[in-house]
Parts: C-alpha cells; sequence; structure tokens
C-alpha cells in the first residue's frame, strides 16, 4: 500500500460529519433520531471524532500484555469432596480456584491439602480471626476476602455487630499483610439486583471510601500503607531470569508497588459499556486513593451476572456469558469465573463446569485475548463512556457522602430504593418489549419447553426475619414471565 495514499483525502471534522449526517436527515430531529439514550444516563451518539475525544488514562495496567487468569468457583461445603474438584479443575484448564466456606466446620488443612501455592481466594461466609490464621499458617499466599460492609446489605446484619466487625477488620488488615488481607470490596449484588452500571460505580466508591474512612480513623490505614503488595497476577511469573529483557520485566515488575484493593464483580450485558465500566473501577479505585495519599490499584475478579440468564431457550445462556466476559477481559479484569448455563436451575454437574471453563480457554488459547493489554486503548467511543461513567458515579458519591456516607444510606434505606427503582424500570422496559433478551421475550424456542419442577429452585425465596437494614436483592429479570408459563403446564 502506498504510504502516500491518504495525501489524496482531506480530513473531515467533526461539524462537517454533523453537517452531512443533517442533511441525510431531510428535516429530522438529529438529537431524536440518532442519539440513544440508556439507563445510565448517557446518550450514545452516531459518531465519535476525535477533536472531542477525551484523554483517557487507565492505571496499572500493562500496555504489553492482558494476562488474565481461569478461575472456578467451589463451595466447600466438605472439605475433602471441594479439595478433590478443585485438583480436577486445575488439572483440567483451570488457573485458579475460589472456595466459598460456609462455616468454621471446614477443616482448611483437608481443604487445601497438595494445592499449588498460587492462584487461591477464599471467601468465609464468616469472620473469625482464628479461623483466619489457621489459613494463614498453611497457605499464607492464599487470597481471604472479607467483606463486612456486603455482608450488612446482602444479608441484612453484620457477620457479628458494627464494632465487633471493624475491630477484627482492623486486626486482619494488621495481622495479615500483603497479599492475604488487602481490602475487599464486593460489588457483585448490585449489578444481580438491578443497579445501573453508574450506580455500580458509585456505591463501588462509596462502599471502598467507607474502609479507607474508617481505617484512618482507627490508624490501621498507616498498617495497610506500609504493607508492600505487587499489583500482579495471582500467579508469579514464569520468568526467565538469564536474559537481559527478562531481567529488565522482573525489575519493573517489582517497581511496581502498589496497595491493592480486590474488587469481586458481575458482568452486565451492554458489551461495549462492560468494557467501559472496568477500566472505570481502575481510574476510581486511583482517584479515591490519591485522597487518602495511597497508590492505590485493584486486582478485579469478574463473573457474569445472572441478572440476564434464562430458564427459556438455556442454551443462549452460553451465548451470553461469552460475550460477557470477552467484555471484562477487554476492558481488564484480572481474573475471569464463568458460570455454567445451568447454574441457577441445576445441581452442579461436569457438563456444565467443563463448558463454562472451555468457554474461557477458547477466548484464551484461540482467540488470544491474552495477547494484546489494554485493546480498548484509541477507540474514541469507550474512551468517552469510560470518562462519562468516572463523572457520573463521582456524582452520585459525593451525594452519597454529602448524606452521611454508604452505610449511613443503608441504614437510610435510599441505596435498597435507589437500586429497586433502576430495577423496576428495567423491568417495565422487558415487560413491554423495549428491552430484548432473545429466547425470553422475542424468538422464543419451541423446542426447549419450561419445565413444573427443576432440581434447584431458579426464583428468588425471601424469608421474612429481622435485620439492621433491608438487604439488596438478586433477581432475574425473567423470573415474573418464566413463572406465568410454567403456571399454565
Amino acid at each position: 500500500m502506498s504510504k502516500g495514499l491518504f495525501k489524496d483525502f482531506n480530513p473531515v471534522s467533526e461539524t462537517q460529519w454533523k453537517q452531512k449526517i443533517q442533511m441525510d436527515l431531510k428535516g429530522a430531529d438529529y438529537n431524536e433520531t440518532l442519539l440513544t439514550a440508556t439507563r445510565e444516563g448517557i446518550d450514545i451518539k452516531p459518531f465519535y471524532h476525535r477533536e472531542n475525544a477525551p484523554k483517557v488514562h487507565i492505571p496499572n495496567r500493562s500496555t504489553q500484555t492482558n494476562d488474565w487468569y481461569i478461575s472456578q468457583r467451589v463451595y466447600a461445603g466438605n472439605a475433602v469432596a471441594a479439595n478433590k474438584k478443585a485438583h480436577d479443575i486445575l488439572n483440567r484448564g483451570g488457573e485458579g480456584v475460589i472456595f466459598t466456606i460456609p462455616n468454621k466446620d471446614i477443616d482448611p488443612a483437608a481443604l487445601l491439602k497438595g494445592l499449588p501455592k498460587v492462584g487461591i481466594q477464599i471467601h468465609p461466609q464468616f469472620f473469625d480471626l482464628d479461623y483466619i490464621k489457621s489459613i494463614h499458617e498453611i497457605e499464607p499466599k492464599a487470597y481471604v476476602h472479607i467483606d463486612i460492609i456486603h455482608q450488612l446489605f446482602s444479608d441484612g446484619n453484620w457477620f457479628h455487630n458494627k464494632d465487633q466487625d471493624h475491630k477484627n477488620l482492623d486486626s486482619f488488615i494488621n495481622d495479615f499483610q500483603g497479599y492475604f488481607s488487602n481490602i475487599t470490596v464486593n460489588t457483585s449484588i448490585y449489578k444481580e439486583a438491578g443497579a445501573t452500571i453508574t450506580q455500580e460505580l458509585a456505591y463501588f466508591t462509596a462502599h471502598l471510601n467507607e474502609y479507607l474512612n474508617h481505617l484512618n480513623d482507627s490508624g490501621t490505614l498507616s498498617a495497610f500503607a506500609k504493607a508492600e503488595t505487587k499489583h500482579s497476577s495471582l500467579q508469579e511469573p514464569a520468568t526467565d531470569v538469564s536474559s537481559s529483557d527478562s531481567r529488565e520485566r522482573l525489575q519493573n515488575e517489582k517497581a511496581r508497588i502498589t496497595k491493592r484493593i480486590n474488587i469481586d464483580t458481575t458482568i452486565g450485558s451492554n458489551y461495549f459499556f462492560e468494557i467501559a465500566k472496568y477500566r472505570a473501577y481502575r481510574i476510581l479505585t486511583k482517584t479515591l486513593g490519591e485522597i487518602y495519599d495511597l497508590d492505590l490499584g485493584c486486582y478485579i475478579t469478574a463473573t457474569p451476572s445472572l441478572r440476564n440468564k434464562s430458564l427459556m431457550d438455556y442454551n443462549v445462556n452460553m451465548l451470553r456469558t461469552t460475550t460477557e466476559c470477552m467484555s471484562a477481559i477487554l476492558g481488564g479484569a484480572d481474573t475471569l469465573c464463568n458460570i455454567p448455563y445451568d447454574t441457577f436451575f441445576s445441581k452442579e454437574n461436569e457438563f456444565g463446569d467443563r463448558i463454562a471453563r472451555n468457554q474461557l480457554r477458547i477466548l484464551k488459547d484461540e482467540a488470544y485475548l491474552n495477547k494484546v493489554g489494554n485493546a480498548a486503548d484509541g477507540s474514541y467511543y469507550i474512551d468517552s463512556i469510560t470518562q462519562q461513567l468516572v463523572e457520573k458515579a463521582l456524582e452520585i458519591f459525593k451525594d452519597i457522602e454529602n448524606a452521611g456516607g454508604f452505610v449511613q444510606s443503608l441504614f437510610d434505606g435510599t441505596i435498597q430504593r435507589k437500586i429497586k427503582e433502576s430495577a423496576q424500570q428495567e423491568q417495565e422496559d422487558f415487560n413491554s418489549g423495549k428491552r430484548v433478551l432473545i429466547g425470553a421475550n422475542k424468538h422464543v424456542n419451541a423446542d426447549l419447553p419450561l419445565q413444573k419442577e427443576y432440581e434447584i429452585l431458579p426464583f428468588v425465596k425471601v424469608n421474612p426475619r429481622k435485620t439492621l437494614v433491608q438487604p439488596i436483592v438478586a433477581r432475574r429479570i425473567t423470573e415474573d414471565l418464566e413463572k406465568s408459563e410454567i403456571a399454565k403446564l
């Protein structure tokens, strides 16, 4: 191709493009015809031009590679069985395991027996420092995720009580420094309950600020700041230090010392907005850290949301989880944890687990989505969305802080009400057909009829009980439609 090819074409300004579009519209209103409104309060324009494209810097990501890790969640209700499953996962394409431990009767020695020293994340559903100490003695390189605020708004109550939980959190940060005990912010239920992306990002920022503010007041923030945590993968890179290039890469890796925030997220279906969302997470983390004079980075674990998954034509769930994982990868997530297509209506099974894991192996081994870092850089559209998401999230964050902070807003019911309003609007859009889910409210597959009963209850079940705050409850958008169709059987 001739290097002088584009010399024959004059550059076209944004104004010229818009004038040409106006002519082609033949009198139709530009804003009403070509601007697409979104639930995030961001209008999508018909084109984006470099003249008004923002310069967005995404912190703490390599420009050379975008390696990410394939993980799988394991419910550790039985330590021996969970350990066996973890070994099977790691032998068949998995690169990490995320254990959910329901109670302190689970023996950590049996659970972690023979597992590699990297790639293990642990989510206790309780907060017991002695139990955490026993894990640390066995595997100090595990990543223990404790989020007392997530416990509050998902369950309605603290693990123990406010004072005891915060005291335990201080001890957790002080006693187990480094990889083992970073701050964890679990935002997964926001998306599952129907929050918009801007709400999710704003609540994350306010959620994290509650922790930083508390640790600052208690004097624990200094201990957190002194803990040196490399902002790297869960797995130490297999680096050949014999070459000068490899030595330089290793030195650069060691030099990038930052204080890491673990973020557990769920991925929505708005492909480009989700790419922008994961980039915005990093910007917001960095921005908030600067307020506390901290160099904050984040490690993001992403899992497809159940919000848009359906019993109707359930095979489409595989397509949805694939594109959702792609958007999280391109947005810069560090660990991907896919869900089986039947995870909410069938018991755990070999086929569903294997397909979910292999979806990620294809994205890595055949699509090579781990080879290029910051793939979205230079996209005027995604850069514009990223900037607007950050700005709108910060506006909501400031409102929350002016109202007394995130926890106070939970007790006031403000957060729950805002999410409920967003969820109701999305539900109305789905019921009217404005929000389309293929296989559910459009192009229904008659060859895959619903069943009267499923192995596990696929619908949200609420058990009324006394709570300190109203819990935020995850709910799939197709539940009412499915119930009405099942009632006809």
